[in-house]
């Protein structure tokens, strides 16, 4: 069961695009992940230009990207050269594909704002995590930022970048940042006072603790770190003196024009681009597919609590909610989703389905134990 299956790279062929393979590369020899290469020709609206030459020309570099590729020990490699607007056919052979991550470079010019167009655009518009990689990345994961705000997509952030540290042996840090108090709270020319400050750090640390309490950090080096001041400065400050090979941030993903502007706390950081940046917005990296060939509910069962055991909770809900498509009334996986919702700090959820197995357990399964009696004793 693949949980990286595909990825999607973004090639351009200016000399980020190196970078960008040599990413794509680590997380596929680390996953065993399908590589799918995209170039796309801009079309030129007024020029007449050869276009099966360009094509062709595109090609035979794509070819000799993919056979270098293979030769790197990735035996799954495609290839693909369209002609359009780069950023909307990225997204479009995205949700094709039904890929697993997006991966493009950050930009190629040393510029003040270093994000590209396109990858700004790819950002803001795509569902699928994106990757961005910063020009001069070196081709490794050793350490990994990853900045939260207690949103659901932090949450999904959070949850990736412990599951991508124990793959790569990362040391992770978690980063919570709050901001001061403004005077003009106490009034003008008031500032809050240490004792008021010291309430604020010590309610920030109760509300991470809480939020910490829904992860497993068994067998990954970690550390959690809570910074006061505003959230993007303190992110690009603690990339300074941590130096991360990769920050990973939720997104919002805005819609309408509030989407067009570069507002929030991730895109302040992307307009910066530290190091290499992860985005996710409601997809998560890493998938848990149901196999189609087991339908066997106690396999499945099975296999999602091993994937508990691993605090991969996601992952091992959609097993249990497929043994409960075949068996409504199984209470084993009532009980083992209310344990994985209880993990996830989704108190609500766990306490349903743990009623639910109770229900079963005093009125159904009695009731059927009940007529089962019946019919043997009249047999």
């Amino acid at each position: 069961m693949k949980l990286l299956e595909k990825i999607l790279v973004g090639v351009n062929f200016e000399s980020n695009s190196e970078d960008t393979l040599r990413m794509a590369l680590v997380l596929a020899h680390k996953f065993n992940s399908e590589i799918i290469l995209l170039h796309v020709i801009p079309e030129l609206k007024g020029y007449k230009i050869p276009r099966d030459q360009i094509r062709k020309r595109a090609i035979d570099r794509m070819t000799s990207l993919e056979t270098n590729l293979k030769k790197e020990g990735t035996a799954l490699v495609e290839s693909i050269v369209r002609f359009g607007n780069a950023y909307e056919r990225i997204i479009e052979y995205a949700d094709e594909l039904d890929v697993n991550l997006i991966v493009v470079g950050s930009g190629d010019k040393e510029k003040k704002y270093p994000l590209s167009v396109t990858a700004e655009r790819i950002l803001i518009q795509a569902n699928q995590p994106v990757l961005v990689v910063k020009r001069g990345f070196r081709p490794s994961i050793k350490r990994i930022l990853c900045p939260i705000d207690f949103s659901e997509t932090s949450r999904r952030a959070l949850g990736n970048s412990i599951h991508l540290s124990k793959a790569f042996d990362a040391h992770l840090t978690v980063l919570s940042v709050f901001e001061p108090l403004l005077s003009s709270y106490f009034g003008i020319g008031r500032t809050p006072g240490e004792s008021k400050e010291k309430l604020l750090i010590q309610r920030q640390q109760q509300s991470l603790d809480r939020f910490l309490r829904g992860f497993q950090f068994k067998n990954v080096s970690w550390n959690k770190v809570i910074r006061r001041g505003k959230p993007h400065e303190e992110i690009l400050r603690m990339n300074k003196e941590s130096k991360p090979d990769l920050i990973v941030m939720g997104s919002s993903g805005k819609t309408g024009f509030t989407r067009m502007l570069m507002g929030s706390t991730t895109e302040k950081v992307l307009r910066e681009m530290p190091c290499s940046v992860m985005t996710l917005k409601e997809r998560h990296l890493f998938r848990f597919p149901l196999q189609k060939e087991v339908i066997d509910i106690e396999m499945h069962f099975e296999r999602g609590k091993e994937l508990l055991n691993k605090q991969l909770t996601e992952g091992a809900i959609a097993q249990f909610e497929h043994c409960l498509r075949k068996d409504p009334f199984f209470i084993p996986a009532w009980e083992a989703m209310a344990n994985a919702y209880s993990q996830m700090s989704q108190e609500k959820k766990a306490k349903k389905c743990q009623e639910t197995a109770e229900y079963i357990r005093q009125h159904l399964w009695e009731t059927k134990s009940g007529i089962q009696n019946k019919v043997e004793k009249v047999e």
